[in-house]
């Protein structure tokens, strides 16, 4: 036994009748414990049967887990609690059984590592509901304890701290212990200072090529997911085959998933006889369906999925392209991805068909909601494609459709995360599982699971951050709920096969790459380091500054009203190595992509200017003095303008007005070429996310800026024509975008010249799909109208 000089613990018979709904009994000798959830139970069976001991390498400790997270923590307490540990160790109060005693065998091997099987199960729950939640991991591998390929279970509880403590037993089991705290009820919405502290702390110890960073930190725990990497080996690699072949590409749709589509949609997708929405229902499902040129034509729903591949997929990918079917797709979670492809069609389709998909889009968008709320699915544990079509459905309603979609998906955001904070077990088969599939494949199937959820917890949090940047939502996550690796390689997420995938992974570990965890890597990125990731990885690093900037300026608005101390050393020691850090981000990202322009660099661009700008200024103050009769829902009044004109005239004055119109005016000159002879800029075929807003944003700087110190043009020019409205704009863009350097702004004139610039972009708005551009029209519209009085 591992203790060898202590006895074995006594097990307490239980004499409880269990509970009616646990059909999952452990069959061990005198045991007796059921479960509700077969997970649970093989959890439990660890207990009387380990396949690894973890054994602490203290000093006089001779102390034994069954998992390596206990162990770790055990280690930790060490030092914290110095000899207490010799008498009881302090799991054995928290409602984890201590198996050091009685089921270790004494001829176990010492161990300090852990396979990716081993570490995604824990011990079995605590059978009282007062004891804190147990631990559990991602599953990583098809593999289990025993060696059987097992069904795929993970949960979204290591990737969120979890505010709802005391729930049933069941969700107790997918809770995860809230970073920087000793309870289980702290709200994770608020930044903990010692959190912060750690993140501007010193950087972290150079590496050399390959190794990895171990931090010994709460917010920075050696997770056996970070030593893992990718446990995918096929047992057969020469048989392994694509799962692709050229009856199931990406787009494919049949009829008969066409029907059932069609079904749907007529009989489900319902309102009062009041609603607008029920005349479009008619006329989308008039006519003759089969003709090609029918909206809902097999030709075209093929056609919008192939759009959504596309135009979108790159930019949040988070479904699994390579085995990605529309026939074995949900339904619903396909709708969501039909919604994006139709609002995203090119426009080489023509005005009229362009239009015609945008309408569906709305049309589907408006009842897919309330559908996915429906479902015997959307309920914790939540399975993976609920959150897929959640997140798609947000992207949607939030940037591609009315102003109605965007405020519902505003109120909703709330709803995806608190489903996601209960945990998702994910259980039963995915969109992705075929009944064909070979037996080598199940690894794989379970690590594309696995990627895909950390991908999706990793999407809700981009959205969560940007989406409170550019509109002035409220932000509701935090960069340290997240204690997960960086998504993996896009060589691995793009492989069609279980092999292919061992080969990548092969590779990759021979020249050293390793994954990175993100808060090492959002660290790394504060304290002008590399990080090794893709174009996702990076975008998640900028959503993780915006995040810490959103969160601190939160936080010292309440200090500043409170009148106390200042944390960290004060607003502007935080601000500036946050404003460093969005430039480190900037050159990691020119150095992994070199010089030629691809659309990765344009949406470097979009992301580099939104962070800088909103360091500087709020966009609902610009909006305001801007004209603005409505916000977040709520009417604009005298007051509200007097005070926002009173700010914004007072901010223009100040250096950060000219960082902030220094980095507008660059994005605006990135966007529209050096010359008038450039491309017409187009919003309605502008598919890349966020671009059009961010230029409205910018737009709203300089004018705010030019307009707040040197008011209306006198006189003002007269743009009749297109090419006269681009020749003042490149030449605003050229005198006044072009200086080197903020303070150049302060002793220039005509800083309000930019009459030209607010046309185009009022123009090119004026005819999106998208209804909140069709709104900032009218926006810039007042600021030129303003201009010429």
């Amino acid at each position: 036994m591992a203790d060898t000089d202590e006895q074995p613990s006594k097990r307490r018979k239980r004499s409880r009748r269990a509970p009616s709904d646990r059909k999952f009994e452990c069959e061990h000798e005198g045991c007796g414990k059921s479960y509700s959830r077969a997970e649970h139970l093989y959890r439990h069976q660890l207990n009387h049967a380990p396949k690894q001991i973890f054994r602490c390498d203290f000093p006089n400790c001779y102390r034994s887990f069954v998992r390596q997270d206990l162990c770790i923590r055990h280690r930790e307490r060490h030092t914290t609690r110095g000899s207490q540990l010799q008498k009881r160790d302090s799991f054995a109060t928290d409602g984890h059984e201590d198996l050091s005693k009685s089921l270790v065998p004494a001829s176990s091997p010492s161990s300090h590592s852990v396979t990716a099987a081993e570490y995604t199960f824990m011990t079995d729950p605590a059978p009282s509901s007062k004891s804190p939640p147990s631990t559990s991991y991602p599953l990583s591998s098809g593999i289990d304890a025993t060696g059987v390929p097992v069904s795929g279970y993970t949960d979204f509880s290591n990737a969120f701290s979890q505010p709802d403590a005391m729930l049933d037993l069941d969700a107790m089991s997918n809770a995860y212990p809230i970073f920087g705290g000793e309870t289980y009820n702290r709200s994770p919405f608020a930044m903990a200072d010692d959190f912060a502290a750690w993140l501007f702390s010193e950087p972290i110890a150079p590496l050399g090529y390959g190794m990895m960073p171990m931090v010994q930190n709460q917010f920075y725990i050696n997770e056996p997911s970070y030593n893992n990497f990718c446990a995918v080996i096929p047992q057969h690699p020469m048989s392994v085959t694509s799962i692709l072949d050229s009856g199931s590409l990406p787009a494919i749709i049949s009829e008969e998933k066409r029907q059932e589509l069609l079904h749907l949609m007529a009989t489900r997708f319902n309102e009062a006889a009041y609603s607008a929405e029920t005349k479009r229902k008619d006329a989308l499902l008039d006519g003759d369906l089969d003709s090609d040129r029918h909206v809902l034509s097999l030709r075209m729903l093929q056609t919008y999925i192939g759009s959504y591949w596309y135009h979108f997929h790159a930019q949040l990918p988070i479904l699994h392209q390579p085995t990605f079917s529309a026939d074995r797709t949900p339904n619903l979670l396909l709708l969501a991805i039909i919604a994006i492809g139709a609002a995203t069609l090119d426009k080489i389709h023509g005005q009229i068909s362009t239009e015609t998909a945008a309408e569906l889009a709305s049309f589907i968008g408006w009842h897919l909601r309330w559908e996915i709320f429906m479902d015997a699915d959307f309920r914790p544990p939540a399975r993976l494609w609920v959150f897929q079509a959640l997140l798609l459905l947000e992207v949607y309603e939030k940037g591609f459709s009315t102003r109605a979609l965007h405020e519902r998906a505003h109120i909703h955001h709330d709803t995806t995360l608190t489903l996601m904070r209960r945990g998702s077990s994910l259980i039963g088969r995915s969109s992705f599982d075929t009944p064909e599939s070979r037996e080598e494949d199940e690894s794989w199937t379970h690590w594309i699971k696995a990627e895909a959820t950390r991908r999706v917890a990793f999407a809700a949090f981009v959205l969560d951050s940007t989406h409170a940047t550019m509109f002035g939502h409220s932000a509701k996550m935090v960069a340290h709920e997240l204690r997960l690796p960086l998504p993996c390689d896009e060589a691995l997420w793009a492989a069609t096969s279980a092999a292919e995938v061992a080969r990548v992974q092969s590779s990759l570990q021979s020249h050293g790459v390793r994954p990175v965890m993100f808060l090492d890597g959002l660290k790394r990125t504060l304290n002008g380091q590399p990080v090794r990731t893709n174009t996702f990885g990076r975008n998640i690093l900028i959503a993780g500054l915006l995040s810490v900037s959103w969160h601190l300026n939160q936080r010292d608005l309440q200090v500043s009203t409170l009148g106390v101390g200042q944390a960290l050393g004060g607003r502007d020691k935080w601000r500036t190595a946050l404003l460093r850090a969005f430039d480190n981000w900037r050159r990691d990202y020119d150095e992994a992509l070199g010089s030629s322009p691809t659309t990765e660099s344009e949406s470097r661009d979009v992301l580099h200017g939104i962070a800088h700008m909103a360091s500087h200024v709020d966009i609902a103050d610009l909006q305001i003095f801007a004209g603005a009769g409505r916000l977040m829902g709520r009417s604009i009044t005298s007051r509200d303008y007097s005070a926002a004109r009173e700010k914004t005239e007072r901010w223009a004055t100040k250096a950060s007005a000219r960082d902030a119109a220094f980095y507008a005016l660059k994005f605006l000159s990135a966007c529209f070429g050096d010359h008038a002879s450039s491309a017409e800029y187009i919003a309605r075929d502008d598919y890349l996310l966020n671009r059009p807003w961010v230029m409205y944003f910018a737009a709203l700087v300089v004018w705010c800026y030019g307009f707040a110190l040197d008011g209306p043009l006198r006189p003002a020019p007269t743009l009749h024509t297109l090419s006269d409205r681009k020749r003042d704009m490149h030449i605003f863009l050229q005198r006044v975008g072009g200086i080197r350097e903020p303070n150049e702004l302060e002793g220039m004139k005509s800083r309000n010249a930019c009459l030209g610039l607010l046309m185009v972009l009022r123009d090119s708005f004026n005819s999106s799909r998208w209804e909140l551009l069709g709104e900032a029209a009218r926006l810039l519209d007042s600021c030129i109208t303003k201009l010429q009085s």
